[in-house]
């Protein structure tokens, strides 16, 4: 008998003995590991040794040949009497994908299999829509030559019915010792095709049978009917364009060998309609790609050496390269028969491409990755290839030159990552296609793997810790909610709006795209790691809404309304079912409800049929209720879209309304009000109902005989010494001042206190700084954003943040963070500087004298549109005019 035993991963350096004899090594940690031990092992009682080393220190064995190999890298000087000393950190330049702190032992199943030296060896399913070819490879382990049959059997995995028997090839025969690979076609078939809606599954069976009817070997491989191309510069999934409606990454890493939490996890993505997900740094085993064929998740599998060769980093070792290549392209023959593996993917984000400095360098690691794509093309010629996980073709001629970008093979996908909304840009700014517009190339696929907006902590759902201490990204979003004293409540509502806004405008708006994988999957609930007590966070739900199949989605820019007036949105409907099938013409029903589902208005909208892998929109008259349970009142746009009477898909949004009146006559108009305007702040006024004498010049405001109680100055962008000499002395006597959107002239008039500004990235969310402040009654912690002005443009909040000095004479109210990325490195007062650097003030009162200011930067020009920003003028005239 032929005896084998196969580890299918071993980590780092592993020496296998059996029964005292070496019989095999290997260096690596993802890798499997196949024994000969049919000469070693005996009947009875055998022993089996592995040798695993996780810190290589010293010497090592002088029988084993892979790790001399390795080790023969070493140079010279590192040699001392003939033996070969290894510093002792050298193991963790092996490939170790995201795992840390040198992870070592034997962590994947191990088994021993007894077949006849006669046996199959491996087998590539190699499938189409009707078919399959097959790539049998057959050793002859005996001594004898051999003369057998090949026959193949399908069978349905689910009904265990035979779908296909028949003998495939005759007559053949090897020598002793020879191996051969034999291909075949079977066509002429009719599958159930494998699909992540339909994850139809066949056992293939092959088998050996000699001339007098005795089966010397019977190898069986689960697969799929199925194909995954590329084409026109999009995927097609069994001959339909394919949008990728995905999620990265998942929990494997924690658990790899826990089939309870592979299946449970699947099952959740499938709930949630998460269909494909990628093997973020690190790849899967068995376990989790057969669970990913059985519950229906499409794999993107990425190989083990993330970040490798990153910016201007040094060439590795050629050993240390040679050892990850061919345990990734290992990989690839171990996992290639697999249906939901739809794609390959190098490593994730070396990005050489891109910053090397050394353009020599960078075209030399270009080419060891191109050598290995090659390679990879040779070994599974039936799928994709994604040269670099954050890889983009477009511009690289220009860098690189044509000549040198055509000598090499750069994939056939771009993936742009994005962390907008959490790193970089509003989520507004993409409601217009700009994604496709920025990075579409038009023979490839444009496609995130890795769309990120946050993450929340498994345990708390607070903001993790490091970006929520370090990188300080969290405050940008909710300010102060963000730490561990608050409601993590706050984070995981804010984070579900940007997660679930983000995925539905890219469908809506990038038609010539492939589809993203949002990130971090994981940490979209609580207990990941538990399969008995996951417990999923909002963003999961927000997702749930945003990748239904046919999609019903609201255009909304501002989410604050008045009552009365008509809702500014478009209605659009994304159809991306995976069959390829067009959406018959259907029914939208529209209704406003408020938080207890109650309904306040509804209607009807009629949509044509729309084409598959096709977005179409109308522009719905949508009026808003006029009659509200209270002044201002939480409520919600929900959409349901139905095809010849049957639900297709449903959506709702959280919209805040209130009654014109919650502002209008709000204020004491007893108390005077002296305007001068620069800006047209006399139209928020009068839709206010507030009373106000209107003055042309600073010297007019101030006039004693008017006996002003308030002084607005809005708009005003310059202001001499002489007019800041006026204002001062009126203050210092007692009189009240307030500066609406005036920075140039606050500047000028509070320089021992304002010292210049920043124009926000955005300006669309602001924070409180004092959410105890009367300024801010009747308006929530989180209000303060997407001010509405029911236009197709970024909803801001404040026009310019202001820099000012702690001081006791400034009461800071509110602020604003620009949106970043990684706040790194650096002496603790450096970090802090470019912090500060980065936020300012939007609204802040100073003391002076016997009077006070009130400065702000916010958009009040949009209270006749926004019935927060409408409360927020309110709220500051009745501060400033109120006696304490």
């Amino acid at each position: 008998k032929n005896l084998t035993l196969t580890f299918d991963a071993v980590s780092k350096i592993a020496e296998i003995y059996i029964n005292g004899t070496l019989a095999a090594s290997n260096i690596g940690m993802f890798g499997e590991i196949r024994v000969d031990g049919s000469q070693l092992l005996k009947p009875g009682k055998n022993l089996l040794t592995v040798k695993v080393t996780r810190n290589a220190d010293g010497n090592t064995s002088s029988d084993s040949n892979s790790i001399d190999f390795f080790y023969s890298s070493v140079r010279e000087s590192e040699k001392e009497d003939g033996k070969v000393t290894v510093k002792k950190d050298i193991l963790k330049d092996i490939a170790h994908g995201f795992y840390g702190d040198e992870p070592a032992g034997i962590w994947q199943p191990v088994k021993l299999t007894v077949t006849d030296p006669m046996k199959v060896e491996d087998v590539f399913i190699k499938p189409t829509l009707n078919g399959a070819t097959f790539d049998v490879t057959i050793k002859n382990h005996g001594s004898k030559k051999k003369q057998f049959d090949l026959y193949t059997d399908i069978i349905d995995k689910e009904t265990g019915s035979v779908f296909y028997s028949g003998l495939s090839l005759r007559k053949l025969s090897l020598n002793a010792g020879e191996e051969r690979m034999e291909t075949y076609t079977i066509n002429d078939l009719k599958p159930r095709l494998w699909t992540p809606q339909h994850p139809n599954l066949y056992d293939f069976k092959f088998r050996l049978v000699a001339d007098k009817g005795t089966e010397l070997d019977c190898q069986t491989e689960t697969s799929g009917f199925r194909t995954f191309e590329v084409k026109d510069g999009l995927f097609y999934l069994n001959g339909n364009k394919y949008w990728l409606r995905g999620g990265n990454h998942i929990p494997f890493a924690l658990a790899p060998n826990d089939e309870n939490l592979a299946n449970t996890f699947m099952q959740l993505m499938k709930a949630g309609n998460i269909d494909v997900t990628r093997t973020h740094t690190t790849p899967w085993n068995k376990l989790w790609m057969n669970a990913a064929d059985n519950n229906g998740i499409g794999v993107s599998f990425e190989g083990t050496w993330s970040w490798l060769m990153i910016h201007s980093t040094p060439i590795p070792d050629q050993r240390l390269l040679e050892m990850w290549r061919n345990e990734f392209l290992g990989l690839l023959k171990k996992y290639r028969n697999h249906p939901s593996l739809l794609f390959w993917t190098v490593n994730n984000e070396m990005k050489f491409y891109d910053n090397d400095s050394d353009l020599k360098r960078a075209k030399e690691k270009y080419r060891i990755i191109s050598d290995v794509v090659k390679e990879m093309r040779r070994i599974d010629p039936t799928r994709p290839i994604c040269f670099d996980s954050n890889y983009q073709a477009k511009g690289k001629d220009k860098k690189f030159g044509a000549d040198f970008m055509n000598s090499i093979d750069d994939g056939d996908i771009d993936d742009m990552h994005g962390y907008y909304n959490w790193y970089d840009y509003s989520v507004f700014r993409f409601f217009n296609g700009e994604f496709q517009k920025q990075f579409k190339v038009a023979d490839r696929p444009l496609i995130s793997q890795e769309m990120s907006t946050g993450y929340p902590n498994n345990e708390t759902g607070h903001p993790t810790r490091s970006y929520q201490l370090i990188h300080q990204n969290p405050y940008t979003l909710i300010g102060y909610e963000a730490y561990d004293w608050a409601d993590p409540a706050s984070f995981l509502k804010v984070q579900a709006f940007i997660t679930g806004e983000l995925a539905e405008t890219l469908r809506r708006s990038n038609d010539q795209a492939s589809g993203i994988m949002h990130f971090a999957l994981m940490t979209w609930f609580r207990q990941t790691y538990d399969y008995q007590n996951i417990e999923p966070y909002p963003t999961y739900y927000a997702l749930k809404r945003a990748l239904q199949p046919v999609l019903v989605s609201a255009e909304l820019w501002g989410r604050n309304l008045y009552t009365g007036e008509k809702l500014p949105t478009r209605i659009y409907i994304v159809n991306d079912r995976e069959d390829g099938t067009d959406l018959k013409p259907s029914l939208l029903r529209w209704e406003i409800q408020d938080e207890t589902g109650k309904r306040l208005a509804n209607g009807c909208e009629n949509i044509p049929a729309v084409k598959h892998y096709a977005r179409y929109y109308i522009e719905p008259n949508i009026q808003l209720p006029t009659c509200l349970p209270a002044g201002k009142t939480k409520a919600k746009l929900v959409l349901k879209l139905t095809e010849n009477g049957l639900p297709i898909s449903a959506n709702e949004y959280e919209l805040l309304l209130a009654r014109k009146e919650w502002n209008a006559g709000q204020v004491d108009n007893s108390k005077k009000i002296v305007l001068l305007d620069k800006d047209n702040t006399k139209d928020v006024f009068d839709f206010l109902n507030i009373k106000y004498q209107p003055v042309s010049s600073v010297k007019e405001l101030l006039n004693s005989k008017l006996k002003a109680d308030l002084c607005v100055i809005s708009g005003l962008t310059a202001c001499t010494d002489e007019e800041k000499e006026m204002l001062r002395a009126y203050q210092s006597k007692g009189g009240k001042l307030l500066f609406l959107n005036s920075k140039e002239a606050v500047k000028t008039v509070y320089p021992e206190y304002i010292t210049g500004w920043i124009i926000p990235t955005e300006g669309d969310i602001v924070i409180m700084e004092r959410n105890d402040a009367p300024v801010f009654n009747d308006i929530d912690v989180l209000e303060l954003r997407y001010f509405n002005n029911n236009k197709r443009e970024i909803p801001v909040v404040c026009t310019a943040t202001l820099k000012a000095h702690r001081h006791k004479n400034v009461t800071e109210l509110a602020g604003q963070m620009k949106i970043h990325a990684y706040i790194d490195g650096g002496k603790p007062e450096d970090r802090i500087e470019r912090i500060e650097s980065m936020r300012g003030l939007t609204m802040l009162q100073i003391a002076d004298g016997k009077g006070e200011a009130m400065i702000s930067t916010m958009c009040t020009e949009k209270a006749a549109t926004d019935p927060i920003a409408g409360k927020l003028v309110v709220n500051m005239i009745n501060c400033m005019t109120t006696n304490k």
